[in-house]
């Protein structure tokens, strides 16, 4: 009968272990994709109004997942504050793999686009860009500086760090299923993204492209235990992807 008890216990204690960081999971991944649709449908609106709430609601999911996890992470789980430090005696090895590593798909990607140019139609995804905003180079360079140096930052800390860590937690430690997690909940903003300014082949073959980019990223991240060096090839895939978003919306178009 203790045995019993005892067993019982233990799977009531795996299943809270299990439930706490789901629940994490699911309070942060939808947030992403709910800004990028609020703020892509809402700013082609004619009312300025509709784009301002449009707007609104993109930044409060940005301050929800920049401010969600630490909270989470201090509060519910009990964890230090930490600033994902580098090992010491790491040198530079870590920065030189994460700025390689983001060259060679850079390099990639652009192969890529040149190669599907020819079936794409450059002067309505150029509209579609120039229509949420990005109708200029003073809108579009402010618009690249954030996504390197600042939403790049925050989605390494909120996939890399916060999902992979809660997803490990799920799936006790396994790399593999925890950065699948990861990767999906990533590339799935982006996806709708896409979709909102371009066809949806298109849109999956984005998604396919941030795929393979996540895999890097949660590579690095399992590699150095740190989003630093995942950082780095982020910010690279990141001015190369922007700087072609302007070419089409304020060159090519």
């Amino acid at each position: 009968m203790n045995r019993m008890i005892e067993v019982s216990n233990h799977k009531i204690k795996y299943v809270e272990s299990r439930s706490r960081p789901l629940l994490a999971l699911l309070l942060l991944i939808p947030a992403p994709t709910i800004g990028v649709i609020a703020n892509g449908l809402l700013a082609e609106s004619n009312s300025a109004i509709l784009g301002f709430i449009g707007l609104a609601i993109w930044a409060l999911c940005k301050v929800w997942i920049f401010g969600f996890p630490v909270i989470w992470h201090t509060r519910i789980d009990g964890g230090e504050r930490e600033y994902s430090l580098l090992p010491q005696g790491s040198g530079f090895r870590p920065w030189i793999e994460g700025l390689g590593l983001g060259l060679v798909l850079s390099i990639t990607l652009v192969i890529t686009f040149l190669i599907v140019k020819p079936y794409l139609n450059i002067e309505s995804i150029g509209a579609s860009i120039r229509a949420v905003g990005l109708n200029s180079w003073s809108m579009l360079i402010p618009a690249i500086l954030f996504w390197v140096f600042i939403n790049s930052v925050v989605e390494e800390y909120v996939y890399r760090w916060f999902i992979t860590e809660q997803a490990a937690l799920i799936f006790e430690g396994n790399p593999i299923k925890s950065g699948t997690i990861s990767v999906l909940s990533f590339t799935l903003h982006h996806v709708v993204a896409v979709s909102l300014v371009a066809p949806i082949w298109m849109a999956l073959f984005a998604g396919l492209a941030v795929g393979f980019g996540g895999i890097a990223f949660s590579w690095l991240y399992h590699r150095h235990n740190s989003i630093w060096p995942a950082w780095a090839c982020h910010a690279v895939l990141d001015i190369v992807v922007f700087g072609g978003v302007g070419w089409i919306a304020l060159v090519a178009s």
